[in-house]
This record gives C-alpha cells, structure tokens and sequence, in this order.
C-alpha cells in the first residue's frame, strides 16, 4: 500500500472521484443524493493535506476516508485496487509492487434485508412497462438496508429507493437515484449471467443479449427472452454462449446507444459472429427502458417487433 501511496497524493484523488473543484469553495455533497444546497468543501490543513467536510452531516476526513466513503470500499484489497486505478490514469506506464492476497476481487459479502414494494417502487418500475410480477420472476427485491462483510453501507429513503438483484447465490445492489458512483455495488462474478436461470430450458428460435437486468425485464414484457451479462464490459462466458447456441436458433445484442455500449456491442458482435443492433435514434434514449419510459411501451414494443422480424 505505501508504494502506491507515494505515487499519489489529495489533489489526485479528489479530482479522480470529482473532476474540476476548486479548494475552499463549497458544492453540493457527493456523498449524499439529493443535496440541493452547497454543504460539502475541501480545504487545506495546518499540515499542508487536503481534508474534507460535510456540513450536512458533520463528517469530515481525509482523501482515503473520501475515496472510501464515496466508492462504498469496505476492504484493504478494495481500497488498494482503487488506488492503482489513479495511479495508473495519472501515468499509465507506471509498474507498482502490491500485495497478492488470497480473496479473490469482488469476493465481498453482500447481505439484505427484503421488505414488501412500496408504492414508490411501483411508480418507478411501471415507467419501464415493469409488472411487480416480473420483478419477482426475476428476484428482484426492494430491500430496507444491504450489508457488506456485515457492514450496513446503505439504507432505503423515500428520495433514494433501493433494489437488490439476487443471480443466484449473489446480489447486485441498485440505487436508481444516486450518484453513479454510488449507483451499483454487487459482488457478481462473470459467471452471474442475469435472467439466464429464468429462460426456457428448451431454448427458442430468438435470444437477446443486453446490458441490464432491467432490459431484461423490458424484453420479457414485451414477449422476448433475454440475458445479461454481470455487467457491460464482460460477455457471456464461452461455455455458457456455446451452450445457448446449441439451444437458440438466432442471437442478437442489444447494448446502450452510448460510446461505451456501442464499442463493446461491436467488439462482442466481430468476436463472436453476433448480429448487434442498438435503440434506433428517433426515440432519444441509450437503452430499451429509458426508451419505454420516454416514447410509451407499445411504441417500444411495436418498434423491437419490426426490428427483429428478420430472425422470425
């Protein structure tokens, strides 16, 4: 840890996790969401340093304690990873020695605790065209707290309802109205394939692959079979798609009309001969469910029937 600690320092780190500030001069809290009045500030210490303070809330630190607080670290090897991510971003042809240990990366024990859909949760998936009986197929929860390594790290407002996905025997945690570093915390592993424990057995003639186990919902609401990979910058498993393959006569991706979503859609689509198509323009939105919320449901569905009636 201190080798990487020298080739880092406040300033680096702050403005890894915020981009642009200026000291002294107080913002709305990255730490909290929905902060509408400027409480937050980072200020130079009596021993040159640069801490930090939420008026909001009291609390206040130094940069790892921010970095840890505003990434949701709960471990040494965590805080470590993070810290190379700087290092690296600042000078990409840096080597650093780091420790080896033996718990393997997102390894970390995510526990919650469930409690019935609240009328909030209901207005907020019924914009995706989202049936609570969808979000139970799926195992998707709306929960009062999550704990990670026994640590409660979040709990549910009003103002910031919270969700668990269970794939299998882990959890991926989504926080829709946080900040998007604070969005997601899941200890998924690329094997965590989301909506393929819900798929026929017996396979089908069209299978989609997507980004999120939201658009998964939204496919299957509109009649279609889809997946998701663990998250949008890994695939499907090479055994688990030759698997699928054997079963399903057409498959298609379906990523984010986003820089990010429509490199890897390409990437996947050459490296695995998979015909990839994204949210046509006309409709404003990078994904299926952003696309639903904005132009209406049947519209959505209308449009993704006509689209992939090729495959029929």
């Amino acid at each position: 840890m201190k080798d990487i600690l020298d080739k880092v320092n406040d300033l680096d780190i702050y403005t890894y996790c915020l981009g642009q500030f200026k000291v002294g001069k107080l913002m709305n809290s990255p730490l909290r969401s929905g902060d509408k009045n400027p409480s937050f500030g980072i200020f130079h210490s009596k021993t040159g340093g640069l801490l930090w303070k939420d008026l909001g809330t009291g609390e206040c630190g130094n940069s790892l304690k921010f970095l840890k607080e505003y990434k949701g670290i709960t471990t040494r090897e965590e805080l470590e990873r993070e810290l190379l991510r700087i290092v690296r971003r600042i000078n990409p042809n840096t080597t650093v020695r780091t420790n080896t240990y033996d718990k393997p990366k997102g390894d970390t024990d995510i526990g919650i605790v469930r409690q019935p859909f609240t009328n909030i949760d209901k207005q907020y998936w019924k914009q995706f065209g989202i049936h609570i009986d969808t979000l139970k197929k799926f195992n998707v929860f709306s929960i009062k707290y999550f704990l990670c390594n026994s640590i409660v790290r979040s709990i549910y407002k009003e103002n910031s309802p919270m969700y668990a996905y269970k794939v299998y025997d882990k959890f991926k945690i989504y926080r829709p109205l946080a900040s998007k570093f604070t969005k997601w915390r899941t200890n998924l592993t690329n094997r965590h394939v989301q909506g393929l424990s819900e798929l026929p057995k017996e396979g089908g003639d069209l299978l989609i692959i997507t980004k999120s186990l939201k658009d998964v919902m939204c496919c299957y609401e509109m009649g279609f079979n889809a997946i998701a990979a663990a998250s949008e910058t890994v695939f499907i498993p090479e055994d688990i798609l030759r698997s699928l393959r054997s079963k399903w006569k057409h498959i298609v991706i379906l990523y984010d009309r986003d820089q990010t979503g429509m490199l890897k859609a390409r990437q996947y689509s050459k490296q695995y001969k998979i015909d990839a198509f994204f949210i046509n323009k006309k409709f404003k939105a990078k994904d299926l469910s952003d696309a639903v919320r904005d132009n209406g449901f049947s519209t959505m569905k209308n449009w993704l029937t006509k689209t992939l009636q090729k495959y029929d």
